[in-house]
């Protein structure tokens, strides 16, 4: 759970940025409701190596160092997370850490970094890569990982490679790699590309357990810049879109990572998206986070997925069930289900059902687990047994 600077500010995060962000995400309750990592994206480092090889943050955007923004950050009871790529370069043409993995990790580590984005641009044709780019991206990703290992420093290890354009499948091999890895390509904060992470993901929860799980990319909630630097209103989500996201995210056990302006308006200036107080609502709820961060650490499954209407599961670890009623159709509709289809053992009392963004409970006598759900939104129910009176 945190945040990543990419989708609103691009190359554009400074070290102000950071420190603006880390002050709201400290004072606001994102921190104190479990988001911890923030992350700086690409962009932040010089062209140019040091004479030993080191990596040189950009001087300009990061005057103080990233030794001084890590430990800013931690004073704020936050941790600090930086990019890099197993390749050349990076996305955008700074230096990549291939051939250089231990020297990167033992910076990373002596700067105080408890987060590493692992990105994988390049041509999606592998015989087109120079060099070393051509060995397996698992062996590339690997060796990284046994370059953390050895600084000794607990760093969450994050592959964010475009596995659809490059013909890879991290879910298969990732838990023996990484923390998270992604299973898609870029999003935007649309709902368009909502669905697109949720449906995907959808088969893919065998390979998803504690210490390993798979990664829809940033959310959108909040996120009016949508697209580094864009703001075209129309691609933001209604409120009912943002309790969607949080819901599917929490019951596909996904990574909660923000992509918004998350800063004060004072900070952001004229310049700058921050959230309203009705977003920030949606990334603190508590009930749907408890879901997300459930400790049996199973990604929910589908129950039934048709013409846009989804039922959704995710067992948890006191027995409860969470059931997701996703509506992604442009109409309201009814959907429902069963006790017994979601997994529910049987009960002669009946089943409690929560409804967590309501806040509010109700008892169902026959199992039916049911509900109108407005357009693009979710119902998201904790069910589970009635106690016997």
């Amino acid at each position: 759970m945190g945040w990543n600077s990419w989708n609103t500010f691009g190359c554009n995060a400074t070290e102000q940025i950071v420190k603006d962000t880390a002050d709201f995400m400290a004072a606001s309750g994102m921190r104190d409701a479990g988001y911890q990592y923030l992350t700086i994206d690409d962009c932040w480092m010089e062209r140019s190596r040091d004479s030993a090889g080191r990596l040189v943050p950009d001087a300009a955007k990061y005057p103080h160092g990233l030794a001084e923004l890590a430990a800013y950050v931690h004073g704020k009871g936050l941790k600090f997370g930086v990019y890099e790529s197993p390749t050349y370069h990076t996305c955008q043409g700074f230096p990549g850490s291939l051939g250089y993995e231990q020297k990167d990790a033992d910076t990373f580590a002596s700067w105080g970094v408890d987060f590493l984005k692992y990105d994988n641009c390049t041509a999606s044709d592998p015989s087109q890569r120079p060099g070393d780019e051509r060995l397996p991206l698992e062996t590339r990703d690997s060796t990284m990982r046994d370059a953390l290992a050895r600084t000794g420093r607990p760093i969450v290890f994050s592959l964010s490679l475009q596995p659809a354009a490059q013909g890879e499948s991290p879910w298969e091999w990732g838990k023996s790699v990484a923390n998270m890895w992604r299973i898609d390509g870029d999003r935007d904060a649309s709902f368009d590309g909502l669905k697109r992470l949720i449906h995907t993901d959808l088969d893919k929860s065998k390979w998803a357990a504690p210490g390993g799980w798979n990664d829809i990319d940033m959310l959108g909630t909040g996120n009016y810049a949508f697209a580094a630097g864009s703001s075209d209103p129309t691609k933001r989500l209604t409120y009912d879109q943002e309790k969607s996201e949080l819901s599917v995210a929490a019951v596909l056990a996904a990574p909660l990572i923000s992509g918004a302006d998350l800063r004060t308006p004072a900070a952001a200036g004229t310049s700058g998206f921050p959230i309203s107080d009705q977003d920030l609502s949606v990334y603190l709820n508590k009930d749907v986070i408890a879901v997300n961060q459930d400790s049996r650490g199973e990604q929910g499954t589908a129950v039934t997925t048709t013409g846009g209407l989804n039922v959704l599961r995710r067992p948890l670890a006191n027995g409860d069930v969470a059931v997701a009623l996703f509506n992604e159709t442009s109409s309201q509709a009814a959907l429902s289900t069963t006790a017994g289809a979601v997994g529910l053992p049987p009960s002669s009392t009946g089943y409690v059902l929560n409804d967590l963004w309501d806040h509010s409970s109700h008892v169902s006598t026959d199992g039916t687990i049911s509900a109108t759900v407005p357009a693009g939104g979710t119902v998201l129910y904790r069910v589970s047994p009635r106690p016997a009176r």
